[in-house]
């Protein structure tokens, strides 16, 4: 919270004696000091109290003798009231300045937070993005300064500041116009530009220089040139040796660093002509997206040790949509994220942890999400206290339980994003996880409680935006999941993922060839991606395109072999009356996924269409029931799998367990078109035919269509009925004329 002088020069040595010896105090002026807080080159800063305004302040006293006559004390006044007139956001503002006891002082809010250095060294270096957001609202609030004529003279990490509620605060201009400042160089030696050195008055350029330094220093962990202790020629010569950023952080955007490059050449007359130019090349780096001058972006960074450079998050999950009613898979995330920050890092876990992220970028291989686990786990071995680690880990462990469904991973990734928080409690990667698991849960309110959080440390990452995309999703408002998702497109358009996510949006809706265009997308991005052909498939079901269906399925398991492929393969075949096929190819996906409870039942369905496969189809449907109950017991308000249990229920003969399940999942989700759906089939194996016309209908439209309803064998029976057949030419009808409205 200092100026600290050049430590060749006797001045900052003299100073530093003075304030030594002086006494601790108990008051000054009308003020009640509580607490030295910071001392430095210029003084003390005090936590005091103004018991005329009933409030805490900062009290910065200055070295006795630093304005003894009335000219110096005239010339910190102006300087004082200039300061005062500037009004930031960004910026502490000076409340009064008085002389008492021989000390001039002035006081500031007391502001509750960390400074960029504190937070640095406890959890490690920043991600380029967040660094651009700091760096935003620092040179913003440094324009509102030189446009009052003013300088900062000693921007660095120490003197900024993420307050409590997250704001970024420029502080401690220190009264640069103070005696011995005009008479001797001022700041702090590895923030300062190279003139200075050489006896060139500070000016708008030396402030952009030093804001320069510290983007470097927020990313590496270091600064570009090491000056403290150096005498005058040897830091200008040290300055042209600098290393270059891009050795220490070789994965930042050529944007990012062309702007930390042109803030620190060492020619003045080459560096941004403004500190609102260098604003708005940050804003462009990110995208050119509109930033407000002081959200809460920065990221709380708390409990961890330094560290240095952390790689941005970058991590997807596969995306599948569920079209059969049997299936309760749920919808596979693209839980994505990114945040700056980490914990004491080796060269190789920085470079183990890159290599991680880069395998879940392409998820769409489950092989990749088991590698990229794996070696977020090595780097936990080796580094305990890496929160972005455990947000990876926890993130490649739900995908894989989208993967497989086995319980026991979804455990796995609550408690490393749990264990991600307890390290970061800003820790955006789990913040999303987090959202996607509550809302997977039924726990809407939390998942969108943490979405927002992560939307309000990072507002320009499309991660966030999916995350609060998935939370309207869950509550069923569709226009809005939609829209959000379209701004995560926006902000990352080669992002094969968010494609991907919409066109499973649509599907929900029933805007099927929308959809299918999406999904069309996401391959291009990604041709290996098998999941971009998988839900293509599903789509060409939907709209009874069988043979496109069945390529884009095969195509999907040719490039890997999928549990949820197979499963889907098997519903085709059964629709080209091919039972024995589907039997096996379900069987396959049971070799693929054993622990998964829709695989079992998938099984049980194709069984129940053979000859003889009745008691296996029973012993199919018992095992699924034995894998899904203790899933609900962690997910008791996820509708979809609680209806999905009421069917095994009525397939297994358990009426009144199938039942109780299925009110409760209708009270879930009413509007739910796959719980309608469930409940019809349901309630025809139970011998409601009323009931059941009633809730397939419900599910006509955006759910399901008729293709998919005439295909179902379950359904043979009620599809005969003309009560039936009358209601859905109804439901049609409707669905078409909302559909319309939609669009």
């Amino acid at each position: 919270m200092s100026i600290q002088e050049d430590p060749t020069l006797p001045l900052g040595e003299e100073q530093m004696q003075i304030l030594q010896q002086a006494p601790a105090r108990a008051g000054w002026g009308g003020f009640n000091l509580l607490a030295r807080v910071g001392s430095g080159g210029f003084g003390e800063v005090y936590r005091a109290w103004d018991p005329s305004l009933q409030r805490e302040v900062a009290l910065k006293l200055l070295l006795p003798g630093a304005a003894d006559s009335e000219a110096e004390y005239g010339t910190i006044l102006r300087e004082a009231r200039a300061l005062a007139s500037v009004r930031h956001t960004n910026i502490v503002s000076i409340y009064g300045i008085d002389r008492h006891d021989g000390r001039v002082g002035f006081w500031t809010d007391f502001v509750r937070g960390k400074t960029l250095s504190a937070l640095l060294g406890e959890q490690g270096p920043f991600g380029y993005r967040e660094a651009s957001l700091i760096g935003i609202d620092v040179t913003r609030a440094l324009s509102a300064v030189h446009r009052a004529g003013l300088l900062h003279r000693d921007i660095k990490p120490e003197n900024v500041m993420r307050e409590e509620g997250g704001r970024i605060l420029l502080m401690d201009f220190g009264l640069s116009s103070l005696p011995h400042h005009t008479s001797r160089m001022a700041g702090t030696p590895n923030y300062m530009a190279p003139e200075l050195f050489r006896g060139e008055p500070a000016s708008v350029a030396s402030d952009i220089y030093a804001v320069g330094v510290l983007l470097y220093f927020l990313v590496t962990g270091t600064q570009p040139a090491k000056l403290s202790g150096l005498t005058r020629l040897e830091a200008v010569e040290a300055c042209t040796r600098r290393r270059a950023l891009t050795d220490l952080r070789p994965d930042l955007p050529e944007s990012f660093v062309r702007v930390v490059n042109r803030a620190i050449d060492l020619d003045p007359a080459k560096r941004f002509g403004s500190a609102g130019e260098m604003a708005e090349a940050l804003v462009e780096g990110l995208g050119g997206a509109a930033l407000d001058a002081s959200p809460p972006r920065v990221k709380g960074r708390a409990q961890l040790a330094a560290g240095i450079a952390i790689a941005v998050v970058v991590v997807a999950a596969v995306i599948a949509i569920a079209t059969r009613a049997r299936q309760a898979r749920a919808v596979h995330p693209a839980t994505t994220s990114k945040v700056a920050t980490g914990a004491p890092a080796a060269p190789t876990d920085y470079e183990s942890y890159s290599q991680a992220q880069a395998l879940l970028l392409k998820s769409y291989k489950e092989a990749n999400v088991v590698a990229a686990a794996n070696q977020f786990q090595q780097i936990l071995n080796r580094n305990p206290t890496f929160a972005l680690a455990a947000a990876g880990l926890g993130t490649a462990h739900l995908i894989l339980y989208f993967f497989r469904q086995d319980p026991k991973l979804l455990d796995a990734a609550t408690a490393d994003v749990n264990r991600a928080l307890s390290l970061d409690p800003d820790c955006v990667p789990a913040d999303v996880t987090l959202a996607r698991i509550a809302a997977i849960q039924g726990h809407t309110e939390l998942a969108r409680d943490l979405a927002q959080k992560a939307l309000t440390l990072d507002p320009t990452s499309a991660d966030a935006h999916r995350a609060m995309a998935d939370v309207y999703k869950a509550k069923g408002l569709s226009a809005d999941a939609i829209g959000e998702m379209k701004r995560a497109i926006d902000l990352a358009p080669d992002d094969w993922r968010f494609p991907m996510t919409l066109g499973s949006y649509y599907a929900s809706t029933g805007r099927l060839q929308d959809a299918a265009e999406q999904y069309k997308h996401s391959a291009a991005l990604a041709e290996d991606n098998k999941s971009a052909y998988y839900n293509l498939g599903l789509v060409d079901m939907r709209m009874n395109r069988l043979e496109d269906a069945r390529i884009n399925i095969t195509r999907a398991l040719q490039i890997e072999p999928d549990a949820d492929a197979y499963q889907e393969l098997a519903w085709l075949l059964i629709a080209e009356g091919k039972d024995a096929d589907a039997v096996a190819a379900d069987r396959h996906a049971i070799e693929l996924a054993p622990g998964s409870y829709s695989v079992w039942a998938n099984l049980g369905a194709a069984l129940s269409q053979t000859a003889s496969g009745d008691a296996e189809a029973l012993s199919a449907y018992r095992k699924a029931l034995a894998l899904a109950e203790p899933e609900r017991q962690k997910q008791p308000r996820n509708a979809e799998l609680v209806a999905s249990l009421a069917y095994y229920y009525a397939r297994v003969h358990d009426v009144d367990r199938s039942q109780t399940l299925l009110r409760q999942a209708l009270a879930l989700a009413p509007e739910n078109p796959k719980v309608n759906y469930f409940a019809g089939e349901t309630y025809e194996i139970l011998g409601d035919r009323a009931q059941a016309i009633d809730f397939i209908a419900r599910s006509v439209g955006p759910g399901y269509s008729m293709e998919e309803i005439n295909r179902d064998p379950d359904l043979r029976g009620l599809r005969a009925d003309p009560a039936f057949q009358a209601r859905m030419r109804a439901a049609q009808i409707a669905a078409k004329n909302a559909g319309s409205a939609a669009r």
